[in-house]
């Protein structure tokens, strides 16, 4: 068995006489203290040197080698710490969470480490309940953590007050839709729902740990949310969301006819519950938003149209991307500052989320564009709602502006809206229109109508060998190529017969 230090000691006195006890004044020490210890002693003490300083102590007395070896402990000591648990910690903070970073030393001298990485393990568990202020809900299915934000609709989010909720037009999300199931549908009597999931793949592994609900209720805006602070509150949960949806009219998300309902229909199949509003009209605003704003935006995020359409800035938010993970930390080390920013980021959603939907709404029945981009995405919206009014003012918007790129498309419109109308002189002047800028499909359209509506044939062949040459100097589209070089031939067998023609009756 291995000796201690003490023991050692003791033996070196066993075998080379302990040292006396050191003198009270400075005189020189007896001879007999600066004696050697005995050979077998020395050798011991030597090989205890050697380990413990490096060296022998050569040409010093027993005490000195001995008071050396003492000095030499806690140094020893402290070393052999540091080897049985290489590691140095200092504070941080990452994700919104407070975290001690353990810095492990592997390897080689301690200053001089040999392999290191980094762990992080939370400084201390902080419960959702010391960070939000919320209550805990029990019901008949357990229990689960609930936050309550209730908002006067006077309040501004961005640039807009919720109280256009109420002041929506009845017919606004038909026209923002194209959709006759939503016609008359009443922002002030639809729940806004956003989720935060476990994970954004969707299918029966992915639950749904928060879930956002705002809606109108008297003069008020109310934020809920119904947080699961493990799954085996989710039962409790859905049952509380359940209860809730149930006196709602109608459904509004972001892009929840794909992700959000979905993943709440399988989480309650699964609960063997039933989720309230699947049959009920539910307004997706993602792709109305997309056909109204993404010629301008390009991206129509949710975060992107706030910003652009709104007016909101959000400091210090969480990235979508990073939710399931901030949620996994939390079940891991029960350090809720991360699901702080998590419930603050779902909250800023659903604000959002509603204002987004009374502006669009407003926006689409007004006619509010401005932007020749957001002129001609309104009149397109517009047709596909079947508006022919609105649609067509929103056309001709178009049409008359002559820096829009989409003017000779808005003027193709209103020739085709004439001809169905039986408008000819219209639809030949706005199809004069748009050939004015040399566009071959315009020339094309123009040909036509000198044909068949004017019975013009000469005028057709001119205009097609303008579309012909404009088309060849330009994209060279194929098909096109060779409907003009048909159209062109038979045109010109038409001149020849009707100028023989002519000819004969002179």
């Amino acid at each position: 068995m291995a000796l201690t230090l003490r023991e050692r000691l003791a033996r070196l006195k066993e075998e080379g006489g302990a040292p006396p006890a050191p003198a009270a004044s400075s005189a020189p020490a007896p001879a007999e203290d600066r004696a050697e210890p005995a050979a077998g002693g020395a050798d011991a003490l030597a090989r205890l040197e050697r380990t413990m300083l490096g060296a022998a102590g050569e040409g010093l007395s027993l005490r000195e080698r001995l008071s050396r070896l003492a000095a030499a402990v806690p140094a020893r000591r402290e070393r052999a710490e540091v080897a049985r648990d290489p590691w140095r910690v200092r504070e941080g903070d990452e994700d919104g969470a407070g975290f001690t970073r353990a810095h492990a030393i592997l390897g080689g001298d301690p200053a001089e480490p040999g392999f290191e990485w980094d762990v992080h393990a939370p400084r201390r568990r902080v419960p959702i309940e010391e960070l939000v202020q919320g209550l805990r809900v029990q019901n008949a299915h357990g229990e689960f953590f609930r936050v309550d934000e209730r908002a006067p609709l006077e309040r501004f989010h961005g640039e807009l007050p919720l109280s256009r909720l109420t002041a929506s037009p009845k017919d606004g999300v038909r026209l923002l839709t194209g959709d006759d199931a939503l016609a008359g549908m009443d922002l002030a009597r639809v729940a806004f729902l956003d989720t935060e999931t476990t994970g954004l793949a969707g299918g029966a592994g992915t639950a749904a740990f928060l879930v956002g609900l705002g809606w109108v209720e008297d003069d008020r805006f109310v934020v809920r949310q119904y947080f699961m602070r493990d799954y085996h509150e989710e039962a409790a949960l859905l049952s509380a969301v359940a209860e809730d949806l149930a006196r709602f009219d109608g459904l509004a998300t972001f892009n929840g006819r794909n992700f959000d309902v979905p993943l709440l229909e399988t989480r309650f199949r699964l609960n063997r519950m039933r989720f309230p509003l699947s049959e009920a009209p539910h307004l997706d605003l993602l792709h109305p938003a997309r056909r109204l704003w993404k010629l301008r935006l390009e991206s129509c995020t949710l975060q992107r149209l706030e910003r652009e359409l709104l007016g909101v800035r959000r400091e210090g938010d969480v990235p979508g991307a990073d939710v399931p993970h901030l949620w996994f930390r939390f079940i891991r080390d029960g350090d809720a500052r991360g699901m702080a920013k998590v419930l603050q980021h779902n909250r800023l959603d659903i604000l959002s989320l509603a204002a987004l939907a009374a502006l669009a709404a407003s926006w689409v029945n007004d006619g509010s564009a401005e932007d020749p981009r957001d002129v001609w995405s309104l009149a397109r919206a517009l047709d596909q709602a079947r508006d022919a009014e609105r649609s067509e003012a929103a056309f001709r918007r178009a049409a008359d502006d002559d820096s829009s790129p989409w003017r000779g498309a808005a003027l193709l419109e209103l020739a085709r809206r004439a001809r169905r109308r039986g408008a000819t002189d219209e639809e030949g002047v706005a199809l004069e229109r748009a050939a004015e800028g040399g566009d071959p499909r315009a020339l094309r359209q123009l040909a036509i109508h000198l044909e068949h509506r004017r019975r013009d044939p000469a005028a057709a062949l001119a205009v097609a060998s303008r579309a012909l040459e404009a088309l060849m100097a330009g994209d060279g589209d194929a098909v096109l190529a060779l409907d003009l070089r048909r159209r062109l031939a038979r045109l010109a067998l038409k001149v020849e017969r009707l100028s023989r023609a002519g000819r004969a009756r002179a």
